[in-house]
């Protein structure tokens, strides 16, 4: 599981809550009222704001999940928290009907890109004075990691659980190799000679020594690490697209690993490589960190580590996320606020140690998922993770923004030509070109 997923609301949210006095109420979140109940003499009840939430997760998750906000219940008398069905498939479109209709959850889970996108259309809840008048609680993020949520000097949301990308590797097929272990900091020579010390041809059996398809955001890292720019200059609203000289560099070792077939050529179907990596014939994987947990279940004998990112000179890495928003007609900011802040830290502080799948983007909460994968066995995970967040510098996995759909087309039209040697800098050149066109028409 890379994150969380969410449900969907069909009809007017209300909830008669007992029997109150006068002129009390129970509402909801998203704007219902219930009329109000008769009493006798002076006794009186506070209204109950219900906030509703959705998430795409399984059930046995959102049992753990609602579990856990029986807990925020009794800590937050006067809010109640109701979980909704989430739709089977068409997530995003469903929700942007939901929020087009004036019927969206008040919390729903999302990505980064979806977050933007309906930011960007006015959709969804801008929660900056909040956060401004919450510094205490705001800081408890991983540095930089609410940037992603933000575009214009607005919120539009907060990160629930990060994805991060790593080499996963055999330890026994690195130690029949004479190889040492990868580990944080190590550098790009010592990941392309790793790559070729692996490979091998048995009985006419081709085996790589990686198993990878690095596209224009992994070969920035390189780029980033070597001194050179950026493929992209900023993760929420970037201006522009470079090819670097150490960007060209990156591209030509690739280029290399692959005709001397120690790395999967750009065409490579990968479906079944982490099948195959469970079987210990697959040496060095770039996977994201979920891949630990069907790991750690799943191949209990399997003798594997897991390090970050390789450096040249200094240390880049990629990640994006998952986590909440709310749509623009939220009717009581005020308790929303407090069951996102509530998810974010207590609730997976909770529940992740059951589901170890992805690190929070609030870092105490973080612990627990660590301290899991460390009684695993697995310190250089729950390490390399954690060194991969506190990085200086973060890149995008991919264009977070509404343009993307224009942009992209332009890169796969050339990158597994320029991977396999059939394309190099002029048209990788060509490419910036027009994804940076592209750019200045979106302005």
């Amino acid at each position: 599981m890379k994150a969380v997923k969410l449900v969907c609301l069909t009809g007017a949210l209300t909830l008669a809550l007992g029997t109150v006095a006068g002129c009390s109420e129970s509402t909801s979140s998203s704007g219902g009222t219930t009329a109000p109940a008769a009493t006798s003499g002076n006794d009186s009840k506070a209204a109950t704001t219900e906030v509703t939430l959705m998430t795409w997760e399984s059930q046995a998750m959102n049992d753990k999940i609602m579990a856990s906000m029986k807990k925020f219940e009794e800590q937050n008398p006067g809010i109640t928290v109701k979980l909704l069905p989430a739709p089977l498939q068409d997530y995003g479109i469903k929700i942007n009907e939901m929020m087009a209709a004036k019927k969206a959850p008040d919390i729903f889970m999302t990505g980064n890109d979806m977050t933007l996108q309906n930011g960007a259309k006015g959709l969804l809840y801008d929660w900056s004075a909040k956060a401004g008048l919450d510094q205490e609680f705001m800081n408890g993020f991983y540095p930089g990691v609410v940037d992603s949520w933000k575009s214009n000097n607005k919120l539009y949301g907060l990160p629930g659980l990060l994805n991060t990308y790593g080499v996963f590797y055999n330890k026994k097929l690195f130690k029949d190799a004479g190889l040492p272990e990868p580990k944080r900091g190590w550098t790009y020579d010592e990941f392309f000679d790793a790559m070729a010390k692996l490979t091998s041809n048995k009985g006419g059996i081709q085996q790589y020594g990686y198993y990878g398809r690095p596209d224009a955001f992994n070969v920035s890292l390189y780029s980033v690490s070597a001194g050179g720019a950026p493929f992209t200059d900023s993760i929420v609203n970037p201006t522009k697209v470079e090819v670097s000289p150490q960007f060209i560099e990156g591209v030509k070792r690739y280029q290399k690993a692959i005709a001397d077939k120690s790395m999967i050529p750009p065409t490579f179907d990968q479906a079944n490589v982490m099948a195959s990596f469970k079987d210990g014939k697959v040496a060095m994987t770039m996977q994201g960190q979920w891949v630990a947990d069907d790991l750690i279940r799943n191949a209990p004998n399997l003798e594997w580590g897991y390090a970050p990112q390789p450096v040249v000179k200094t240390q880049s890495e990629i990640y994006d996320a998952v986590g909440w928003c709310s749509p623009a007609t939220i009717k009581n900011p005020d308790a929303v606020w407090k069951v996102l802040k509530y998810l974010d830290s207590s609730m997976y502080q909770e529940v992740l140690p059951s589901t170890p799948v992805a690190p929070a983007a609030y870092k105490s909460a973080t612990g627990a998922y660590f301290d899991t994968l460390k009684k695993a066995g697995h310190t250089d995970l729950a390490e390399g993770i954690d060194y991969i967040l506190k990085s200086p510098n973060i890149q995008p996995v991919r264009f977070l923004t509404t343009w993307s759909g224009k942009a992209n087309p332009f890169i796969d039209a050339v990158w597994n030509n320029v991977l396999s040697g059939k394309a190099g800098e002029a048209e990788l050149k060509d490419m910036a070109d027009k994804v940076n066109k592209v750019i200045a028409s979106s302005k």
